[in-house]
């Protein structure tokens, strides 16, 4: 297995592991917020039981308390996924694998090379019209 491959291979598994991972992040967040949830619901009922009349200032109290779980949850949600997504983008860059931002930066650039070199055309193939598209490449395989 040549070293190139042998790097492709750990790229494809830490990314699945990394993607594993944010389930779980996800998952034990969740499941945090939940028994928070639980715990809160069961001193509430205690609280009935007990014939406080406080059980508006705890109902209010959970929900807030359920709303700042959720926010800090999503929060996690979104620093866990940049950070995958910043490894991903490293360890292909690392493979020497072009991302989308790559591949459209070189469209973009070859555009403004063949405009350069042909000059702009009445009908550059840009409709996005198979016709357009095939007049594009004919005009360009003719030159």
């Amino acid at each position: 297995m040549s070293e190139r491959t042998k790097l492709f291979k750990k790229a494809v598994l830490a990314g699945v592991g990394a993607t594993s991972n944010v389930e779980r992040v996800k998952s034990a967040l969740s499941e945090a917020m939940e028994d928070l949830v639980k715990v809160g619901q069961e001193l509430l009922d205690e609280l009935e039981d007990k014939g406080k009349g406080k059980t508006e200032n705890f109902q209010h109290f959970l929900r807030n308390l359920q709303d700042e779980a959720g926010k800090r949850t999503q929060d996690a949600e979104k620093k866990v996924s940049l950070k995958v997504h910043g490894s991903t983008k490293k360890a292909a860059k690392e493979l020497g694998i072009a991302t989308q931002e790559d591949v459209a930066e070189i469209l973009e650039r070859l555009h403004a090379l063949e405009e350069a070199v042909h000059g702009p055309s009445e009908d550059d193939g840009s409709d996005g019209t198979e016709a357009g598209k095939k007049r594009g490449r004919s005009k360009k395989a003719s030159s």
